[in-house]
């Protein structure tokens, strides 16, 4: 029998209500209500343009897909029983053309508001990281080859070596930090040159203050729109900042997140600027989220892709090795998130990936899993006093093995991440209430009963146990 996605459920329901508009509200837990029933939100980014695409996507149980600002999007959406949420793009910051931008704003707001299909509005992506990385991408790459390409023109010698050390001092202000003073002195060697500098006074100097007019203008924007609309405002963050920066931003949304994708674990892949590399890193950014907005559910944004995929210019055997997640890595990020209370899962990449690779079948079936799980994850957590603790091991066990517990109709269901590079033994304590009680995993099929109040499990390096409850005593 064929599966149906919760959104196509909440839509028949709406039907049946004679709603139009969604009704979509957050819980005190976190958890998006949508039409008066808990969702866990997984994602997609990617719209695929082909309809069997996007059906094969809402099947395997995608509920919410990013849709451009058009009605005619929302429609095709909503066809195929999927939520959708709308960018709001450059109008949601007021710092700068206010009335154009407000206007912008008021327009989409009257436009798609209404519209059955439409859940939720997002801001525009990485908004703080990209007021420093855009200049970094011109002040620490763009510029200096520009600049040594007009330099090793000349023909003068002696003006060719001035120029050259001006440049090194350039790059030594910049590994002191002395960002400002960098920016001023290579502004000037443009003029040394007899030109005119490119981007006079941008840069990473003055990147904070183009960050705090920025974040005012969109806490104004966000102000304005959930004025006009209403519901949930979303943010997704670079895996960057510190959380005093991040909390200012944060103000101007309802949910808030990041994207991390560390895989594969070497050094050409530097996602995580953490000290963390790892793939447990999702769960050290997800943290962070929280951190950062109290009180605010968290979204993170997963790896949907390989970086050799989003990199078709380098050589085929480089590609090769920044290979996408494997299936069991891909569970692991997700629930290694979801054990550190993310209430909602979204892909960012697909677009780049073949519809028929290994990959892509293997995302779809592992967001199957999470489909299956909607009624557990959705539910509140359960309130367990359980701490853990590992029998002797040859390691350090700096990574702890964490555990969330879910709500059901009987015994608790259990979600344990084991975050070590390693094999860990651990028994999980506080579990008096739950004696006798036998849990299977849903990914081994593994089967262990509590006892004395403890669960003994044994865990691979980086791995996920999803434990069933059997039966109680």
């Amino acid at each position: 029998m064929k599966k149906i996605s919760v959104a196509v459920v909440l839509f028949l329901l709406a039907v049946c209500n004679g709603a139009l508009a969604a009704e979509v509200t957050v819980e005190a837990d976190g958890m998006l209500n949508v039409n008066g029933a808990r969702v866990f939100v997984v994602g997609l980014y990617e719209n695929p343009a082909e309809d069997a695409e996007l059906a094969r996507a809402a099947q395997a149980g995608f509920n919410l897909v990013r849709s451009s600002a058009d009605s005619t999007a929302l429609d095709r959406l909503q066809r195929h029983g999927v939520y959708a949420w709308v960018n709001t793009g450059a109008a949601i910051d007021l710092s700068e053309d206010t009335d154009a931008r407000r206007g912008d704003l008021q327009s989409m707001n009257n436009t798609l508001n209404a519209h059955p299909a439409m859940l939720v509005w997002e801001v525009p992506d990485e908004a703080l990281w990209n007021c420093w990385y855009e200049a970094q991408m011109w002040r620490r790459s763009a510029e200096p080859a520009e600049q040594h390409k007009h330099i090793n023109a000349l023909t003068d010698e002696s003006a060719r070596g001035k120029l050259q050390a001006q440049r090194a001092q350039v790059d030594a202000l910049y590994h002191k930090g002395n960002y400002a003073e960098a920016e001023a002195l290579s502004d000037d060697l443009w003029r040394q040159m007899g030109l005119e500098a490119p981007r006079p006074g941008y840069g990473l100097g003055n990147a904070p203050e183009r960050a705090a007019k920025m974040c005012g203008g969109m806490r104004e924007g966000y102000a304005l729109l959930k004025a006009l609309a209403g519901r949930p405002v979303w943010m997704n963050h670079a895996p960057r900042n510190q959380i005093e920066q991040l909390a200012a931003f944060n103000e101007a949304a309802d949910i808030v997140g990041c994207d991390i994708y560390p895989v594969p674990v070497n050094e050409k892949v530097g996602h995580s600027d953490l000290s963390n590399r790892s793939m447990s890193c999702v769960g050290d950014y997800t943290r962070r989220m929280a951190q950062a907005a109290p009180g605010k559910p968290v979204w993170m944004v997963l790896q949907g892709f390989g970086w050799g995929d989003i990199q078709p210019d380098k050589p085929e055997d480089v590609r090769k090795e920044l290979r996408p997640p494997t299936l069991e890595e891909t569970r692991y990020m997700a629930f290694d998130a979801i054990v550190h209370g993310a209430r909602g899962i979204l892909y960012w990449g697909s677009h780049a990936v073949k519809k028929d690779s290994t990959f892509y079948g293997e995302l779809l079936a592992f967001v199957s899993e999470l489909r299956d799980l909607q009624p557990v994850l959705a539910a509140p957590d359960a309130v367990l006093d359980i701490t853990v603790s590992y029998q002797p091991t040859y390691g350090s066990v700096d990574r702890a093995a964490t555990v969330l517990a879910k709500t059901s109709d009987g015994a608790p269901w259990l979600f344990v991440v084991n975050e070590w590079t390693n094999p860990l033994a651990c028994d999980l304590r506080g579990l008096k209430s739950l004696n006798g009680t036998k849990y299977r995993d849903r990914i081994s099929g593994d089967e262990a009963e509590i006892q004395d109040g403890v669960l003994s499990l044994q865990m691979t390096p980086q791995s996920v146990q999803i434990l069933e409850p059997l039966s109680r005593p």
